[in-house]
């Protein structure tokens, strides 16, 4: 394990969203681009773990850590993930991948069922290329294990793509994360 410091001492990226705003009506892009999370530079280092399934972090001072747990089977991946919320919180949980739905997750969540398709070797997640906006960016604005709308999310940075492949690539990675959750519900009933 090794550190990673992030400069800074708390200056703003952004301009300072107006608080006034309904947040609901306020695309869930735009909540990430301006909350105070994104405002927000920790100085505290931020631990990398080698030889896990992956490791992520944000400016913010948030991370995320995951690897497979040793409950984890082939046909009901878990992963455990660890690291450190908004707050400042140390977090463990334990994420059974089949049952994240990116309608309804957490970065946390997503993270997980990114690196478990990844590992898995699935062709549209695994694929090279940038795409317009990412799952790992969610901890920018959002808490490491609030709950949010990821095909809400991922299509907003689509549409906001100049251009159309990098468009294309994050609405097809919406696509295939949804259809892992509904293929594996499928299977449970």
């Amino acid at each position: 394990m090794y550190n990673i410091t992030f400069g800074g001492t708390g200056g703003s990226r952004c301009p300072k969203q107006n608080t006034a705003r309904n947040r609901s009506q306020t695309p869930l892009r735009d909540q990430c681009l301006f909350s105070e999370l994104a405002n927000f530079q920790s100085d505290r280092p931020a631990k990398v773990h080698s030889g896990i399934l992956a490791n992520a972090w944000a400016e913010n001072g948030q991370e995320l850590h995951l690897d497979y747990d040793e409950s984890s089977v082939e046909d009901n991946p878990v992963i455990k993930a660890w690291g450190v919320d908004s707050k400042g919180e140390e977090f463990e949980r334990l994420i059974r991948v089949n049952e994240v739905d990116p309608r309804n997750a957490s970065p946390a969540e997503m993270r997980a069922l990114e690196a478990h398709l990844k590992k898995q070797g699935d062709s549209v997640i695994a694929s090279s290329g940038m795409r317009e906006w990412r799952v790992g960016e969610a901890m920018w604005g959002f808490d490491v294990n609030e709950k949010l709308d990821f095909m809400q999310f991922l299509n907003e940075g689509a549409q906001m793509a100049l251009e159309p492949e990098k468009a294309a690539r994050t609405r097809m990675d919406a696509e295939r994360f949804l259809f892992h959750f509904l293929q594996n519900q499928g299977m449970r009933e």
